[in-house]
This record gives structure tokens, C-alpha cells and sequence, in this order.
């Protein structure tokens, strides 16, 4: 299943392909994920870009997480520290519930004022925006499980 929400997600973008930084199985439908995982991802602030429920997709905007953590972040270089999140919510085969897949990704080698995707990588396990990837996670299944 991991192999294909990374393929899913690396279709749409026309990108090369980027592991999650977290998958999660979450004991909730898929529609009921979503919606936690959208109100996770609007509660912290975190400008969307763009969610659609048929595809299981939530992508935000490109954030600086000097913004959301200026201890943690702000030693960072400008181009290592703007983030963009993706979500992408499926039906887990496995079982009775959602695979939550979570990926953040930076552009370390920017061409210009825009960003292609194509120069996407995916976060360091130690770099600022884990925290921030962590915590949509867990409150998605909090508010999915109610734990």
C-alpha cells in the first residue's frame, strides 16, 4: 500500500518519486479521516493550496516554519526551512480504516522566483517541519479515534 500512495501521489505531480516522512493507519473511514486531517491542517494555520475528497489529497501552500517555530527553524537557510505539506488519506487494505500518508517537502535548489516540483525532496527526520508533520498526525487520530 505504501508503494502506492507514493505512486499516487508522484502521478499527479508528474515529480519524482518522494516517501512519506510518516504513514500512519488511522481506525476511521476514509471520508471521517479526511475531514480530521483537513481541520488538522486549518487549525494549525497552514495555508491549503488545494483538498480534494475523491483523490485523498490535502497540499498546502509552501510555508516558513521560521513562522511556526522560530527556535527550531530559524537556524535554518531560507530554501531548507519553506515547506509544503501533502496528505494523501486511502482506504487501508489491511483493515478497517485510512492510510495517512504525510509528506513535506522543501526545494533545496530553487530556479528562480518559482519552485518546480521536480526539485522537491523530502524533509530530513530531523529537520523543523517533522514537528509540525507529527502533530497533523496526531490530531487527525485523535479526533478520528478519540484517543
Amino acid at each position: 500500500m505504501l508503494a502506492a500512495v507514493t505512486v499516487a501521489a508522484c502521478v499527479r505531480t508528474g515529480a519524482r518519486p518522494v516517501a512519506p516522512v510518516l504513514e500512519e493507519v488511522i481506525r476511521g473511514r476514509p471520508a471521517v479521516t479526511f475531514a480530521a486531517a483537513l481541520q488538522a491542517v486549518t487549525d494549525k494555520g497552514l495555508p491549503l493550496r488545494q483538498s480534494d475528497l475523491d483523490a485523498g489529497l490535502i497540499e498546502t501552500n509552501y510555508v516558513d516554519l521560521a513562522s511556526y517555530d522560530p527556535l527550531g527553524a530559524g537556524d535554518y537557510p531560507v530554501a531548507e526551512r519553506q515547506v509544503r505539506f501533502r496528505l494523501v488519506i486511502a482506504p487501508d487494505t489491511a483493515s478497517i480504516g485510512s492510510r495517512v500518508a504525510i509528506f513535506v517537502v522543501y526545494t533545496p535548489f530553487r530556479t528562480g522566483i518559482s519552485t518546480s516540483e521536480r526539485n522537491e525532496r523530502a524533509i530530513p527526520r530531523d529537520h523543523p517541519g517533522m514537528a509540525i508533520a507529527r502533530e497533523l498526525r496526531d490530531r487527525t487520530k485523535r479526533s478520528v479515534e478519540g484517543q
